[in-house]
């Protein structure tokens, strides 16, 4: 009976650490960016997703979204999703190189930067956590 006990709390304490570690995770942005800056954002992006893929974090790892020109949307016409497995591959894809950090300095002291302060009400990010399977 305490083996069956022990086992059953053992097993249960397992599984919550792997769940919790392997929960997927969803970076989410809505944001608009004025149209003198769409060409340099993109430029941005793709600079940045080259070096996640070189450093082996997978091809697109930002995903950009825009809604249609005919979309009456007036706000939020951008959207950015990135994926991670785990907070650890959270933080790694956010720490990937000097290089990598150097390329985000610069884009948060550019005018692109000021786009995507979490107080700005221009644009809103969550992290979100899968739910259902």
């Amino acid at each position: 009976m305490k083996k069956t006990i022990l086992f059953s709390l053992c097993l249960f304490v397992f599984t919550s650490i792997a769940v919790a570690q392997n929960q997927e995770r969803l970076s989410v942005h809505y944001f608009d960016v004025p149209d003198q800056l769409v060409e340099e954002f993109l430029a941005f992006n793709k600079t940045r997703n080259q070096m996640l893929e070189d450093a082996g974090f997978g091809k697109d790892f930002y995903k950009l979204y825009r809604v249609t020109d005919g979309d009456e949307a007036g706000q939020y016409r951008y959207f950015m999703i990135s994926q991670y497995t785990s907070d650890k591959h959270y933080e790694m894809t956010h720490n990937v190189s000097e290089a990598y950090q150097k390329l985000n300095d610069s884009f948060w002291d550019s005018e692109l930067g000021t786009i995507f302060t979490m107080d700005n009400k221009g644009h809103i990010y969550r992290k979100v956590y899968r739910i259902e399977d």
